[in-house]
């Protein structure tokens, strides 16, 4: 980098930073119910899906399994989730919310979007929706070519070109 600066215009590291700034009032609110963030995840991805796998669970709460693991088992003991077995494979396992745990869940999602609105304002970002769009494509482009060839010398364009043929 010419001017030594990487990290400035390194999009993980500056997403990164912005998840921290975004999150941060949030993660108090978590503290001030006693709710790990991981427990978070892992609540949050269940009040939308219902019921997961731990596997399911681990992809879709972006949490290592040993993770995911420990979070299901506080939020057990605390009555937030359940586990059942399967009904095909009686081995499996899969999680879904409780009342208490869906109403929690509710009370959250609605603090956590009222603070990133207060957040986001403030920050003067003056058109929230086109940037979760915009964050949403990438995501979505990223997730489709993820087998990218990154060979030094190959543009974009080629690089798909590998992807398409």
């Amino acid at each position: 980098m010419p001017d030594g600066k990487f990290l400035d215009q390194y999009l993980p590291y500056l997403l990164r930073r912005a998840d921290q700034a975004l999150s941060a009032r949030f993660y108090e609110e978590l503290n001030t119910r006693g709710i790990a963030r991981s427990e978070w995840r892992v609540l949050a991805v269940l009040f939308e899906h219902r019921s997961l796998s731990i596997r399911e669970l681990t992809e879709r709460s972006l949490s290592p399994q040993p993770t995911v693991t420990h979070a299901v088992t506080r939020l057990e003991a605390r009555g937030l989730v359940v586990r059942c077995k399967g009904t095909d494979d009686r081995r499996q396992r899969f999680v879904s919310t409780t009342p208490d745990g869906d109403d929690l869940a509710s009370s959250l999602f609605v603090e956590a979007r009222r603070l990133e609105e207060a957040v986001l304002v403030n920050a003067g970002v003056d058109d929230p929706h086109g940037l979760l769009a915009e964050l949403s494509r990438l995501i979505d482009n990223l997730e489709r070519t993820e087998k990218l060839d990154t060979t030094p010398g190959k543009t974009p364009a080629t690089a798909h070109e590998t992807v398409d043929s």
